[in-house]
């Protein structure tokens, strides 16, 4: 995550920087979003994008690095912000809740987040 060249850093969330946001990426039924969130992390990189908000990540991390951005301070499966498509606010722009790592400088870089995703959005850089 820290290409700069191909993921250069245009913002930064909750302390952590936010790359390559601007780039049109598809959600889960493959449609374009709206919006466009980029890779929040640096060490722990989170596509917003990509994640689909099934919180396998959370479940296995032993260092509990990362929260729901929809509910802050929870986290694991079934604790995400359901979004329903009836609320069209939110759905057009987050279609999910969104896996952030808020801790990531805890990372002890056992992989399991990564290895667990079902959609590749995250990527640890053990740099």
């Amino acid at each position: 995550m820290n290409d700069e060249q191909n993921y250069p850093v245009t913002g930064e969330h909750k302390g952590h920087k936010v790359r390559a946001e601007g780039i049109q990426r598809m959600d889960a039924d493959g449609k374009p979003y709206p919006t466009k969130f980029g890779i929040h992390g640096s060490i722990v990189g989170v596509d917003w994008e990509a994640c689909i908000a099934d919180g396998a990540c959370m479940d296995v991390c032993p260092v509990s690095l990362f929260e729901w951005e929809l509910n802050p301070g929870q986290s694991g499966t079934g604790n995400d912000k359901p979004i329903s498509k009836d609320d069209k606010e939110l759905w057009d722009k987050y279609r999910t809740d969104k896996c952030d790592p808020v801790r990531e400088s805890e990372c002890i870089f056992c992989m399991a987040c990564e290895s667990v995703c079902p959609t590749l959005a995250i990527k640890v850089n053990p740099e």
